[in-house]
């Protein structure tokens, strides 16, 4: 009974090491996008740019300094590919680099691809007075 129960020790130990391995493989690697809070560098109007908050649960929160925020849908459609809901069009934007600092969209807009820029919000981070 005694070498049964060390039999079993061992194949559980020996299939715990084996498991290990491969269910650390098989993890999703982290979206550099997400959990981020990116802010538009140069925006073409000149004003401080659009923030950017790409969330896991699929939700995105886009604000800036001078409209009301608003909660949209986004996803992945490809591993360069975002999309997101945008007042019922949808907005698809090829993600041209990221990093840990430095975001690229080149955001298709109607006929037109618009490139943007953004770098992760420095912590603290206040819209600046703006000229009325």
């Amino acid at each position: 009974m005694n070498n049964l129960y060390k039999m079993l020790a061992i194949a559980v130990g020996t299939t715990a090491t084996m498991v290990a391995p491969i269910a650390a493989a098989q993890a999703p690697a982290a979206d550099p996008l997400v959990g981020r809070a990116w802010i538009e560098t140069k925006s073409q109007s000149g004003l401080p740019g659009v923030m950017m908050v790409f969330m896991a649960d699929g939700s995105l929160l886009m604000d800036s300094c001078w409209e009301t925020y608003a909660l949209r849908k986004w996803s992945r459609t490809s591993h360069d590919t975002v999309t997101w809901d945008e007042d019922g069009a949808k907005i698809t934007a090829k993600v041209k680099s990221v990093s840990p600092s430095q975001l690229t969209l080149s955001v298709k807009a109607g006929k037109d691809t618009v490139e943007h820029r953004y770098s992760v919000a420095k912590v603290p981070y206040v819209c600046p007075d703006m000229k009325r």
